[in-house]
């Protein structure tokens, strides 16, 4: 009985010394850092100051990174393996969710625990909405130990590209029932081109009032501002009427918002008189080019010889004529016939030092 129980005593021995010595399995996790667009290099590394950070958490946004649709976005893979093996020069392939190849990154660097890809750079799909890709580590063999397939889903959004609409050039009033010109531009957030982009331009009450086509080429000195020319007629009704920019239009091979924008129409009665004004500086009494004439509603600017003329219809009009260094001239005038007005403009010198200092 006692060698009976020597001999058991024996086998539980050897099984603890076995189950001591058994390595844990082989296994490997994987992981995909998503980032929209091109990493940028840096320049200066930055020092975290550990204690603040830890004392100013946040909770980590765990949402799926988003990006432009058909735009650039980079991945980089990250494998941890049980026991700790440097992977380097082994792919990671990456597939969309039906399993199509897409790309591979190669594992570039380990630190001595993980492994990481260099940077692999791939187009967003072209729907909008949520999108799951699959990272895939082969299975392989490291250091004698045999490593299973690893399948890793993760995801992105994809949105539509943002877009902003401009509007310029609008006349401060015009004639009711005439016709007018302005001008109306379009960018995207990924500065796309607008190939057959559209607008359509629309009254309060949702009429139509023009449609058209984005130039192929910005605005000059701007990077992305695609515009158009629009030709209008003005509404006979007087006043200021709210009209609406919608673009771009449906129907494009990459989806945009689509955006609305608001700008007013001015239209004033039929003008029956002219005034005629003369900027000239007091001092020199050479004309003034560029002074700005306002009679409410009404906007224009002097020539290079000093003169601008507003048409208006009869009535009592305030007149400012302001040059860009002068102190502004203001008359008052009931106009029933054509009317000249010489504004006569003073230089503003600003107060000297002794009045700012007294």
């Amino acid at each position: 009985m006692a060698a009976q129980d020597s001999e058991r005593d024996a086998d539980f021995r050897e099984d603890s010394r076995d189950t001591e010595e058994l390595e844990p399995p082989a296994a490997c996790v994987v992981t995909v850092e998503v980032t929209p667009g091109r990493i940028a290099p840096l320049t200066e590394p930055a020092e975290p100051e550990t204690e603040e950070l830890e004392d100013d958490a946040e909770e980590e946004d765990t949402s799926p990174p988003e990006v432009d649709a058909g735009a650039e976005l980079t991945l980089i893979g990250i494998v941890e393996c049980l026991p700790a093996r440097d992977l380097r020069q082994l792919p990671l392939l990456i597939q969309d969710e039906d399993g199509s190849p897409l790309g591979e990154a190669e594992i570039a660097n380990f630190d001595g625990e993980i492994n990481f890809t260099g940077e692999l750079v791939l187009t967003a799909p072209l729907e909008p909405g949520d999108h799951t890709w699959l990272a895939v580590l082969p299975a392989h063999t490291a250091d004698g130990l045999d490593y299973d397939e690893v399948v890793t889903p993760f995801q992105f959004v994809v949105k539509r590209h943002a877009t902003s609409i401009l509007v310029w050039d609008v006349p401060t009033a015009i004639v009711a029932g005439e016709s007018f010109r302005f001008k109306l531009g379009v960018k995207c957030s990924s500065q796309c081109e607008p190939i057959g982009w559209t607008f359509a331009v629309s009254t309060e009450n949702g009429e139509p009032v023009a449609t058209g086509t984005l130039s192929d080429e910005p605005w000059p000195g701007t990077a992305a501002l695609y515009y158009a020319q629009v030709e209008a007629t003005a509404p006979m009704a007087e006043g200021v009427h709210d009209w609406t920019v919608t673009a771009p239009g449906p129907n494009m091979d990459i989806a945009h918002e689509q955006q609305t924008a608001r700008f007013g129409v001015r239209s004033v009665r039929q003008p029956e008189c002219v005034i005629s004004v003369e900027a000239i500086d007091k001092a020199t009494q050479a004309p003034v080019k560029g002074a700005k004439v306002v009679v409410h509603p009404y906007r224009v600017f002097t020539d290079a010889d000093g003169h601008a003329e507003v048409r208006v219809p009869k009535g009592t009009y305030r007149i400012f004529v302001s040059g860009p260094r002068h102190v502004p001239y203001r008359a008052d005038s009931q106009v029933k016939a054509d009317t000249s007005i010489r504004a006569e403009l003073i230089v503003d010198r600003g107060p000297t030092a002794a009045e700012l200092w007294a």
